[in-house]
């Protein structure tokens, strides 16, 4: 399946509840679903109003992983790039 990677991204704090879910439920489906290790800072990067979002996996686990994070922000109605 390749190598263990990590790979970091950046969302919005104000998006940071709407992937950690109710009681951590959501974040915990997609780390289960991808198979891969993903933490969310619990504060912003200073400077910015963006949480960090660090994803550990092989590359199949990493990009399942991407996915469902952006799946979950575009299902919410709330992403606006």
């Amino acid at each position: 399946a390749g190598p263990v990677t990590t790979t970091q991204v950046t969302i919005p704090t104000d998006l940071a509840g709407l992937i950690i879910g109710a009681k951590g439920s959501k974040i915990s489906q997609i780390r289960q679903e991808s198979g891969a290790s993903i933490k969310i800072d619990s504060v912003p990067m200073p400077g910015t109003n963006d949480r960090l979002i660090t994803i550990t996996g092989n590359p199949n686990q990493i990009q399942q992983a991407q996915f469902l994070l952006q799946q979950t922000v575009r299902q919410s109605g709330l992403w606006n790039p």
